[in-house]
């Protein structure tokens, strides 16, 4: 087998958009490769949604608080408390949508109109007449309601005696901390459905430490812990709907033998071309374990350029050499990979 060069695909942007070398350093066994791919929404739009709607329609009412957290909540810092909410999820929906290769979502159209019931009843869906009106008026193809939330809020304390020299007991505070949780459900409405197209809920918790094995670690205020809590929540729906850049990282064999150091130095450099050459030379070999550890990097560099059938090919002449655990979880890692390829270009390629 011959060393293949660089096809100068990394800015291919379905499955790669740049990747970032880190290694573990001169010595070990491993190094590691960390880098960039694109995954495909949960959800797919059909074809002729171009713009998207995102409709705040959640009842402003004190039920989205628990009875102990609403007790002696006005009506103004209640309206207070929901501008906070709803300008933090729409900020961190907005931020996955901007960022998104799906280039006709990152624009979407704002509007609030909110519920006015104070029951928090869950089946006041938007009609079929009501979704054709709104897509009509915004010039939209696709409503993305919030529908309703609710927050939480806990403070904990955990306790420890203190004593000296038969002097009583005193409590101390060991660990103080607040819990933060929410749930919030979204809808998504075509025009010519009558029921949503999508229904998704999230529940989410932040844990915010203020004082840590009697240490005080200071913690933020409350408006910035539900700011914190509701963005990740936006940041959640938003890898709901569309296709992400997520972290992915790969293990590359560097020790045992003189031909897998020498490809490590030349990864280090950046040299890919003439470690994939000694990798090479080492699958040709007769030790099987190297031969296999050869093939799983060769199947990373594969990877690298956007070659993943020749990736998963290398992989199975790995396993075929040797059933090294690592080269079986790489197995496992790829068949999502190549699961996921059809899906992400489905979803980009418009």
């Amino acid at each position: 087998m011959t060393g293949m060069k660089r096809s100068g695909r990394f800015g291919k942007y379905v499955v790669l958009g740049f990747f970032l070398l880190v290694f573990s350093g001169c010595a070990g066994t491993y190094s590691l490769v960390e880098f960039e791919v694109l995954e495909p929404a949960t959800i797919r739009f059909p074809d002729e949604v171009d713009q998207l709607l995102i409709l705040n329609r959640s009842p402003v009412t004190f039920k989205v608080l628990s009875p102990e957290n609403r007790e002696g909540l006005e009506r103004k810092e209640l309206w207070i408390l929901d501008t906070l909410v709803s300008n933090n999820v729409m900020r961190g929906l907005l931020y996955v949508l901007r960022n998104s290769p799906v280039k006709r979502y990152q624009f979407p159209i704002f509007l609030s109109e909110r519920r006015l019931d104070t029951l928090f009843q869950q089946d006041l869906l938007l009609t079929k007449r009501e979704v054709a009106s709104l897509c009509e008026r915004a010039g939209t193809d696709a409503v993305v309601s919030l529908e309703r939330y609710s927050l939480d809020l806990e403070e904990h304390y955990d306790f420890y005696s203190a004593g000296d020299d038969g002097v009583a007991d005193v409590a101390v505070v060991r660990n103080h901390y607040y819990i933060f949780s929410n749930r919030i459900d979204w809808a998504v409405y075509l025009p010519l459905n009558p029921r949503p197209f999508d229904e998704y809920t999230t529940i989410d918790t932040l844990y915010f430490s203020r004082i840590s094995e009697g240490v005080f670690q200071g913690a933020p205020s409350s408006a910035e812990m539900i700011r914190e809590l509701f963005y990740e929540s936006g940041l959640k729906y938003g890898r709901y709907l569309v296709p992400v850049w997520a972290h992915a990282s790969r293990t590359l064999f560097k020790g045992d033998g003189k031909l897998l150091r020498t490809a490590a130095r030349h990864t280090r450099r950046g040299e890919w071309e003439q470690a994939f050459a000694l990798w090479d030379e080492l699958g040709e070999s007769g030790d099987s374990t190297l031969a296999a550890k050869a093939f799983h990097n060769m199947a990373v560099y594969y990877e690298l350029e956007d070659q993943l059938d020749s990736a998963s090919l290398m992989i199975d002449r790995a396993l075929a050499c040797d059933s090294l655990e690592m080269v079986i979880f790489y197995r496992e890692e790829m068949d999502i990979r190549l699961m996921n390829r059809r899906e992400v270009v489905k979803q980009v390629i418009h």
